[in-house]
């Protein structure tokens, strides 16, 4: 962004400050797929605002790693491995819908009810006066 847009004040409700808005909460499949590496945590799920997935990945970790110690059931590991496999094929569409989200959120909180203070109605061409070359006003 250059440093003309940066020193503009744009908190007026404009469609720049709502894309702006939008950009700092906006989730990208690059970062989804960074955060999937550490899966077993369930970093991804977070960041695409899936707490109750997220949660159930350290769920599944917490129980894949009691029972490997406690019970030698080293095949408990394939359900956090399993669900983090579908989760390559999940992403993409997830991201896709989750910035649809985001974006309707983000212009839906900048929207104004009501006209904006000051406002006088729509300027059309028959609100201005033109003075004819004789300057009487008539325009002919």
């Amino acid at each position: 962004m250059s440093k003309q847009w940066q020193g503009m004040d744009l908190q007026g409700g404009g469609l720049q400050q709502v894309q702006m808005a939008y950009k700092a909460v906006e989730r990208t499949t690059v970062g989804a797929y960074l955060r999937w590496l550490l899966f077993v945590v369930g970093w991804h799920r977070f960041y695409l605002r899936e707490p109750f997935g997220g949660l159930a990945y350290v769920a599944a970790t917490g129980a894949a790693a009691a029972t490997h110690y406690v019970a030698a059931w080293p095949w408990l590991w394939l359900l956090p491995a399993a669900a983090a496999l579908a989760d390559l094929v999940w992403i993409p569409s997830r991201v896709v819908k989750l910035n649809k989200d985001l974006r309707m959120a983000t212009m839906m909180s900048g929207m104004n009810r009501g006209a904006p203070r000051g406002f006088k109605g729509h300027f059309t061409e028959e609100n201005t006066t033109e003075t004819s070359p004789d300057g009487d006003g008539d325009g002919a």
